[in-house]
C-alpha cells in the first residue's frame, strides 16, 4: 500500500511541476495574502486595530489566510481526484497493479504536502515581514511583562501546527464530493457550498464543536488574543486536547467514507 501510494505521489508532483497553472496559482496566492498583510499592518501601525507587534500582525494575517488555505486545499484535491473520473484515466490507473487504497492514500498525502507547501511559504513571507516592519519582541504593559517572546513563538508555532491539521482534515473530506460526482468543477462547487454552511452555522453554539470551520479558526483566534495581551478564551491544554480529537475524528469520517466510495467505485460505474 505505501509503496502503491509513493508512486501517485511521485505522479502527482510531476504533474505539479509541470503544469503551468502552478504558477499562476502561486502568484495569485501571494497577491492576496500581500493585501491581507497590508491591511493588518496599516491598521496595527496607526491603532485601528490590534496592536503594534509583529507576533499580532503574524497571527492576524495567518488566521485570516486560513479561508483562502481552506479553498486552496478543497481545489487542490478535488481537481486532482476529480480529472481521473472526468478524463476516464482511472480505468487505466485502477488496470495496473495497484491497490485503490493506496492510490486514494497517495492523493490525500500529495494534496496535503502540496498544501504544507502554500502554509510555509505564507509563514515565511508574513514572518519575515512582519519581522523586518514591526518586530518581535516581549510583550509588555508599561512596566509590566504579560508574554514573553520565546512564549509566543512557541504558541505560534503551536497554532500553525494545528491549522495544518485542520486543513488537512479538509483536504481528505474534499475527497468525498470528488469521489461521489466524478467531476472536478462539480466537486470543488460542493466543497465551496458546504463550507459556506460552515460559516453560516458558525455562530450557533451548539453545533460548533462539531463543525470542520471551528477547528480551522479556533488555534489561531486563541493566538491572536494572546499576542494582544487579552484573556484567553480557553486553556491551551483544553484547546490542544480539543482540536487533537475533533480533528482526529474528522480525518477518520472523512477517510473511512472515501474509502467507501472508492471500494464501491467500480460497481457504481
Amino acid at each position: 500500500m505505501w509503496r502503491d501510494a509513493c508512486r501517485v505521489m511521485s505522479t502527482e508532483w510531476l504533474k505539479l511541476r509541470r503544469s503551468r497553472a502552478t504558477a499562476t496559482g502561486l502568484v495569485v496566492y501571494v497577491a492576496v495574502l500581500g493585501v491581507l498583510y497590508a491591511v493588518y499592518a496599516i491598521a496595527s501601525l496607526r491603532s485601528f486595530a490590534g496592536i503594534r507587534s509583529g507576533f499580532y500582525v503574524a497571527g492576524a494575517v495567518l488566521s485570516t489566510a486560513t479561508t483562502p488555505l481552506a479553498f486552496v486545499a478543497a481545489m487542490l484535491v478535488t481537481f486532482s481526484i476529480g480529472r481521473e473520473f472526468s478524463q476516464g484515466t482511472i480505468h487505466n490507473v485502477w488496470a495496473r497493479p495497484l491497490t485503490r487504497q493506496g492510490w486514494l492514500l497517495g492523493k490525500t498525502i500529495s494534496a496535503a504536502s502540496h498544501l504544507a507547501v502554500f502554509g510555509l511559504l505564507t509563514l515565511v513571507l508574513v514572518i519575515v515581514a512582519a519581522g523586518i516592519q514591526l518586530g518581535f519582541s516581549d510583550l509588555m504593559e508599561k512596566d509590566f511583562l504579560i508574554h514573553t517572546g520565546a512564549a509566543l513563538w512557541g504558541h505560534l508555532a503551536l497554532t500553525v501546527c494545528l491549522t495544518w491539521l485542520a486543513l488537512s482534515a479538509v483536504v481528505v473530506f474534499a475527497a468525498v464530493p470528488a469521489l461521489s460526482i466524478g467531476s472536478p468543477g462539480g466537486a470543488f462547487a460542493v466543497s465551496l457550498i458546504a463550507g459556506f454552511i460552515c460559516q453560516l452555522l458558525d455562530g450557533w453554539d451548539p453545533i460548533k464543536p462539531f463543525l470542520i470551520s471551528t477547528y480551522l479558526s479556533l488555534p489561531l483566534d486563541q493566538f491572536v488574543a494572546m499576542s494582544k495581551g487579552l484573556p484567553l478564551p480557553q486553556a491551551w491544554g483544553t484547546l490542544l486536547t480539543t482540536c487533537l480529537f475533533g480533528l482526529a475524528a474528522w480525518i477518520a469520517v472523512g477517510w473511512l467514507w472515501a474509502w467507501v466510495l472508492v471500494r464501491r467505485k467500480e460497481v457504481l460505474n
